[in-house]
């Protein structure tokens, strides 16, 4: 063995244990419907957002070449 493994034999545990099921549903947080809306609306306004830059994208470049691109050498 080298010091290099041994020391990572020694590591410490996490801070705190992983949650646990009570009910045989997995843990976690529980979202309320209110949270469960606000997190579907943040969602699409970031998805739309992400398609209008997209666009602007694909716009902007359509706008700097120009009629060049249907002229091109085959």
């Amino acid at each position: 063995m080298t010091i290099a493994s041994d020391a990572m034999d020694e590591a410490p545990p996490p801070p705190f244990p992983p949650p646990q099921a009570e009910d045989g549903q997995g843990g976690g947080i529980r979202l309320t419907e209110q949270q469960l809306r606000a997190r579907r609306s943040r969602s699409i306004a970031i998805a739309l957002a992400l398609g209008a830059f997209v666009v602007v994208i694909f716009v902007v470049t359509l706008v700097k070449l120009g009629s060049n691109v249907l002229t091109r050498p085959m």
